[in-house]
């Protein structure tokens, strides 16, 4: 379960986002479906305590964010925040069922790719 991240700038973003959506792009099957700005932004979101999370959920399987908390020793509000943060980078699924949700890690693996526009030019001497 890998996924693949990308990082790219906010612009340059928004001109993808627009050359797909007016139909003159359209993505690889390998290019990341997960994109952020910066490598601090995914280290906000993947922290090393969230992909512990990933990993515990993708071992024990919890039915509940409530069992989760336990198995995780979190506060159930905590993990709550944590578990729609990561739900909306598509890292894991909150599947409803009544009124329990149970979660699922979707990765417990990452491959970052840095887009070419972000790696610094060396200066002309």
């Amino acid at each position: 379960m890998k996924a693949l991240i990308g990082i790219i700038s906010p612009e340059n973003m928004r001109n993808r986002i627009m050359s797909i959506a007016s139909g003159q792009y359209k993505p690889e099957a390998d290019e990341p479906k997960v994109w952020f700005a910066s490598v601090n932004a995914i280290a906000q979101v993947l922290s090393n305590e969230n992909i512990l999370l990933l990993k515990l959920m993708h071992e024990r399987k919890p039915q509940t964010v409530t069992e989760l908390a336990e198995l995780s020793g979190r506060r159930v509000s905590n993990l709550s925040a944590t578990l729609k943060t990561l739900e909306g980078h598509g890292f894991v699924s909150l599947k409803k069922i009544g009124k329990k949700k149970i979660p699922t890690a979707l990765f417990t693996e990452f491959d970052i790719r840095v887009t070419s526009e972000l790696i610094a030019k060396p200066e002309a001497a």
